[in-house]
């Protein structure tokens, strides 16, 4: 039998870009799914498509939710186990982006950023794991970032909560092994979607130009990314990185990291020069 037959599943951050292809995509592989997400709007959509792509004897539905709101996320998550029966499958999905330097980053964003990625990442694994020690089983894949394992210029705030999340993941799979309750870390690379492009509407000029500049690391469909989600999710493995460019660069970042620091600073002051010279178009 297929690993997703049956399963039944909760993603947060569910009515768009990665969570949404996620879940349609466990949807086709035989999974009950319940999506999680402020608006009831896109959610019913999304349930709409679910109901087309999956089985006809599975449970699909939804639960509008703000992980900053510890009650909400309570209820939320009761909610969900009311619809499936119980949950085999978490996934932290929601997240927000904010791409400015740290000295122009009010302290009311870092806050912001800290409490939707991290804090809201926190409440609804721990709601979800209690649930799941009683049972014995269960997996939680906390969805971050590649820039939740090396900072990067512009995104210092960004980074500091998606490394929180690394953090607060690795103390959290040694307490729930000891349950039969797995935790994993999923990094999805730069992904096409309704938050990349709201981010890029404030994107700092010098990190435009990197980004242009930069033609070894790829933007990934979210259709791809969920594909990948998916099977790190079944594989069970602690770290998922996608992509030859991403796991390249990790490996490169973990064993040289003075050389990976040098190699980063050089493509900064690179790419400001010719900033500075007009010889970008951008």
């Amino acid at each position: 039998m297929a690993y997703y037959d049956g399963k039944k599943v909760l993603i947060t951050g569910g009515s768009a870009g990665i969570g949404r292809a996620t879940a349609l995509e466990l949807a086709r592989r035989g999974a009950s799914v319940v999506v999680a997400a402020r608006r009831s709007g896109p959610l019913e959509e999304t349930v709409a498509e679910l109901k087309v792509a999956g089985r006809a004897d599975a449970t699909f539905g939804f639960v509008t939710m703000d992980v900053v709101d510890e009650q909400a996320v309570e209820d939320g998550v009761a909610s969900a186990i009311a619809q499936l029966g119980h949950l085999d499958v978490v996934i932290c999905n929601s997240g927000v982006a904010k791409c400015n330097t740290l000295l122009d980053t009010s302290t009311e964003d870092m806050k912001w950023l800290f409490n939707v990625n991290c804090i809201g990442h926190f409440q609804v694994s721990r709601a979800a794991a209690r649930h799941m020690v009683e049972r014995k089983a269960g997996r939680i894949c906390f969805v971050t970032s590649t820039l939740g394992w090396f900072g990067a210029y512009g995104y210092g705030a960004y980074c500091a909560s998606k490394f929180a999340i690394d953090g607060m993941a690795q103390a959290l799979r040694q307490e729930l092994m000891l349950h039969g309750v797995d935790v994993m870390m999923f990094y999805p690379p730069t992904t096409d979607t309704p938050g990349l492009a709201k981010e890029n509407e404030e994107k700092p000029k010098l990190v435009w130009a990197l980004e242009v500049e930069n033609n070894f690391v790829k933007t990934r469909t979210a259709e791809f990314v969920a594909q990948r989600l998916a099977n790190a999710v079944e594989k069970g493995r602690f770290e998922n990185n996608v992509g030859f460019d991403w796991n390249a660069i990790r490996v490169f970042s973990r064993h040289l990291p003075g050389v990976f620091r040098w190699q980063l600073d050089a493509e900064l002051l690179g790419v400001k020069k010719k900033l500075d010279a007009g010889k970008l178009d951008l």
